[in-house]
């Protein structure tokens, strides 16, 4: 099973490539950014300047862990390897048929998150969940959202459950329909986000129905559009950004959306000034090339946070080593940074082949039983038949058992970086 580090070092090297070769915006690209009605008296978690304040004025950082796994799947957290949502569908569905695909599919939204989980976190002192999602789950059949899909009502008991225990909530397109990047985080399809005016057109929609649904609830701290968009030009993925947040704001004036950068939240060069007059933008942190903290990345944030007066707000890091996640924790709390949070990832994963080098928080343990049916998902070979029904039944259900919040394994050194740090106000 190839080593999710090893693609993530490959996915940089591409990023790294594509950003050599940037094109510019065309000359006569007029940005028009949206012009939000409310921007005083607003009873939610808001922006006010270069900081991010709670509905009652007071600053506001959010420090949390990202939900990723639930209603966004990903291979490499649940040990299957470099697999996106489609494909551990499709593998599942050539394993055990399609009836009980879907069992498994709603025993894990019923499972990988639940109340328990979020006490835990809130008994971290963190107080805001990230929460990734696939557009599967918010659009029906024909491929329009409606509130009869599955997912309405698991992102309706987290917003509960959230409020039940003071954490914050996020709502993070993961997954946005034809996928925003090649990443097989984005699930992407044939046809991608970028090529298909129908799918663009379902992504300001789709957006457009979460925020109507959820414009009266305080406990979403803001809307993140889109995670991790690949190289795209930059007059189409502004372009997009404003048209979703012309959609939101026509149902929902009062929650932050937040921004990330091009080529994988990494670049935000092609932001000449605000999109919204309540927004974040959202960079992510991984070094998969040496121990070293990215000082340069911080330095390219701070100026564009400064000049724009706009918070800055760490939507990703982890996947390193103890020292390195310690010492990045603390450049996010360095007070001359103005960072308003971060959210580690993720909460919980089955661990790498080397754990030291790869430190999580929360881990899943992988049974014999769950090994047999993650290597067949993973292979890069069909089925071949040898696998009898009863282990493929016996595996997932040692998963079911192993995703459950009281039987996860914690990391006592990573539990205390994170919990020491968001103590801190």
């Amino acid at each position: 099973m190839v080593n999710m580090n090893a693609h993530k070092l490959i996915f940089l090297l591409l990023l790294l490539i594509c950003s050599g070769c940037a094109e510019p915006l065309p000359a006569d690209y007029v940005l028009q950014p949206v012009d939000d009605a409310l921007v005083g008296n607003n009873p939610m978690v808001h922006q006010v300047g270069r900081i991010i304040v709670d509905p009652a004025g007071n600053p506001l950082k959010l420090r949390g862990v990202l939900l990723e796994g639930w209603l966004q799947w990903n291979g490499t957290l649940w040990g299957t390897g470099l697999n996106s949502e489609t494909h551990i569908v499709n593998r599942l569905e050539q394993l055990v048929g399609e009836e009980q695909t879907q069992l498994f599919r709603k025993a894990v939204y019923d499972n990988f998150i639940t109340e328990r989980d979020i006490e835990m976190i809130a008994a971290l002192n963190l107080n805001v969940v990230r929460v990734p999602i696939n557009h599967h789950v918010l659009e029906d059949a024909a491929a329009t959202p409606t509130y009869d899909a599955i997912g309405w009502q698991y992102l309706d008991k987290l917003i509960e459950w959230c409020t039940r225990h003071g954490v914050y909530v996020v709502i993070d397109l993961h997954s946005a329909p034809g996928g925003q990047s090649i990443h097989f985080v984005a699930d992407p399809e044939d046809e991608k986000l970028w090529q298909s005016a129908e799918k663009q057109a379902r992504t300001v929609t789709l957006w457009r129905m979460i925020a109507a649904r959820y414009q009266d609830e305080p406990m979403i701290a803001g809307y993140d559009l889109l995670n991790e968009p690949g190289y795209q030009k930059p007059a189409d993925l502004l372009d997009l950004y404003i048209q979703i947040i012309t959609a939101i704001r026509e149902v929902d004036p009062y929650h932050m959306v937040i921004i990330e950068g091009n080529a994988a939240a990494s670049d935000f060069s092609i932001f000449s000034q605000p999109l919204s007059t309540n927004q974040a933008y959202s960079f992510h942190t991984y070094n998969f090339l040496s121990n070293e903290i990215d000082e340069a990345q911080m330095q390219q944030v701070r100026a564009l946070g400064e000049m724009q007066n706009v918070p800055l707000w760490n939507g990703e890091f982890g996947a390193h080593n103890k020292e390195w996640i310690m010492q990045t924790v603390a450049q996010f709390e360095e007070e001359s940074n103005h960072v308003s949070g971060w959210i580690f990832w993720p909460w919980k994963r089955v661990p790498e082949a080397n754990p030291t080098r790869w430190r999580g928080l929360m881990q899943i343990d992988s049974t014999p039983d769950w090994d047999v049916v993650r290597t067949a998902v993973g292979s890069l070979l069909e089925p071949d038949g040898t696998i009898t029904p009863l282990q493929l039944q016996n595996g997932m259900n040692a998963f079911l058992a192993a995703i459950k919040a009281d039987a996860l394994v914690p990391d006592p050194e990573i539990v205390e970086i994170l919990s020491s740090a968001a103590q801190h106000k």
